[in-house]
């Protein structure tokens, strides 16, 4: 979240530790929140103050993931492992249909 504006949804399942720790901070793997803000800046730049935008336009492979963490909050929803892969799909579907995030798909 960066203010009240939704970025990414991701989901990670119990074998998929790296997915929720750390690879959303960097370009480690595809469609991941570091890869889609250095691809798009201008979409994050508009959701930010006049004076935080050159901010955003400075941002490299090595600076983004710092960038993130300082500026960005994380929601977590956990769902017990034993669920399976179809209620951990639905809830994120849902989560993505409430909150609408900016960057989503492999597009992003």
């Amino acid at each position: 979240m960066l203010g009240e504006h939704c970025l990414k949804v991701g989901k990670a399942g119990p074998k998929t530790q790296a997915r929720f720790t750390s690879q959303h901070y960097d370009k480690s793997a595809p469609s991941t929140l570091a890869k889609s803000i250095l691809n798009d800046r201008s979409r994050v730049a508009a959701l930010l103050g006049s004076d935080c935008r050159a901010e955003v336009d400075r941002l490299t492979d090595n600076s983004v993931g710092a960038w993130i963490e300082a500026n960005t909050s994380r929601v977590h929803v956990v769902i017990p492992a034993v669920a399976g892969d179809l209620v951990l799909g639905l809830v994120e579907s849902f989560v993505q249909c409430r909150f609408r995030p900016i960057f989503e798909g492999k597009s992003s």
